[in-house]
């Protein structure tokens, strides 16, 4: 019926439009503001990411940028093993995620404060292990990735579309996941998730595979970020504060909602870079206050209110 077809066929409308004037949009911004935009679709597919494991799921991973930076090595070494950068990407894609179903089956049997802590201590002990071992992964002093002999332009342009085709996929996918019956499985472990074994769902597989979607994402973001960067090292590749800043992404956009991450990432990434480039000093502390009144205001994200002024 078509009132069955309507919230499909208008959200992937929606995200269709959305996608062809993010498509649109390099032809009228200079190479600065591609690059802004670039990391807005670059935090967007992080906090999408999140948005699964936190939104649907109810697990709070405050550590999920370990998966931004396997994806980042992995790429990185894949390029230098003579690997194009499509399949760095992929692999980084898919190495991501097998590392999440290793640790999460373990660490997923926490919840609470419990596998938030968790999540922070992988992150910082995968840090460790990249800096001690070395050789490949170039330790301490960080790792190189191959030249390109694309001009700046053309190259700011690919990263920029690289992200863009992978925030579509993570948009496509939560949009499926508000649907789909795994979508469901995972929101009744969010509300109960004893209520949710009771009734015969697997719980422990399913919240294993909502984690290791969310690092597939975060995973191939890390990756198109290391190409981009076209150096890496430990610090900034497993910097916890990007899953800090895709939290309050989430937050401000809405979270378990599809469009949610991609308001938020645009709302603080552009809010942040106004501030950094007209006020020198303070502007760090501007922008706490800001977030902390945007929070306040709409407690449940700007798709929520914006929802809520529709219907009035």
């Amino acid at each position: 019926p078509r009132s069955t077809l309507f919230p499909y066929t208008t959200l992937f409308r929606s995200v269709l439009a959305l996608l062809l004037i993010a498509v649109a949009l390099p032809a009228f911004v200079n190479n600065y503001w591609l690059r802004v935009l670039t990391s807005i679709a670059m935090f967007a597919i992080v906090t999408q990411g999140l948005n699964i494991i936190v939104g649907f799921t109810g697990y709070h991973a405050f550590g999920n940028s370990v998966f931004f930076g396997i994806g980042a090595y992995t790429c990185g070494m894949m390029m230098n093993a003579g690997f194009p950068f499509l399949v760095a990407v992929t692999g980084s894609a898919v190495v991501a995620p097998l590392i999440s179903i290793v640790f999460g089956w373990p660490l997923l049997r926490l919840k609470g404060h419990y596998f938030a802590i968790a999540t922070v201590a992988l992150n910082m002990a995968a840090q460790e292990l990249i800096i001690n071992v070395g050789g490949r992964t170039g330790g301490a002093q960080g790792l190189p990735l191959p030249m390109t002999d694309m001009a700046p332009t053309l190259l700011y342009v690919s990263i920029y579309y690289t992200m863009i085709s992978i925030l579509f996929v993570a948009t496509l996918t939560v949009w499926w996941l508000s649907y789909s019956s795994f979508g469901y499985a995972l929101r009744s472990l969010r509300d109960n998730e004893a209520g949710a074994e009771v009734m015969g769902i697997n719980t422990r597989a399913m919240k294993t595979l909502a984690w290791a979607l969310s690092a597939a994402f975060t995973g191939a973001a890390g990756a198109v970020w290391s190409f981009q960067m076209n150096f890496i090292e430990p610090a900034s590749a497993f910097d916890i504060g990007n899953s800090l800043k895709g939290y309050i992404m989430m937050l401000i956009g809405g979270m378990g909602t599809i469009f949610g991450p991609l308001l938020g990432a645009a709302f603080l990434e552009l809010l942040s870079t106004v501030l950094w480039s007209n006020m020198q000093t303070g502007h760090l502390m501007v922008l706490g206050v800001i977030i902390v009144i945007v929070v306040y205001a709409m407690p449940r994200g700007i798709v929520e209110l914006s929802t809520r002024l529709l219907r009035r």
